[in-house]
């Protein structure tokens, strides 16, 4: 499962609610792609990464060389792969 961080909220639903919950802790493996300068996603991603029935596999960090992104939040992003804990 990949999840992917919107800098908006969908409509009226809660961020990290039950759903999203349940299909973290049911997938195989998660990806996680979120810009850290993004607040949103930057104060959500650790409730995520620190739960006990998840380890990471491993992360890493990319900045993107786009001219375009350069000056924006979304030129820095983040990754974890995260597999249930046994």
């Amino acid at each position: 499962m990949l999840l992917g961080y919107s800098p908006k909220p969908y409509a009226s639903r809660e961020p990290f609610g039950q759903l999203l919950s349940s299909l973290i802790s049911n997938a195989c493996d998660v990806v996680i792609d979120y810009a850290p300068e993004l607040d949103r996603a930057a104060s959500q991603v650790p409730s995520i990464v620190e739960r006990s029935t998840i380890s990471v596999r491993c992360s890493f960090e990319l900045v993107v060389g786009d001219e375009e992104i350069a000056d924006t939040p979304f030129a820095s992003r983040c990754f974890y792969i995260l597999h249930p804990s046994k």
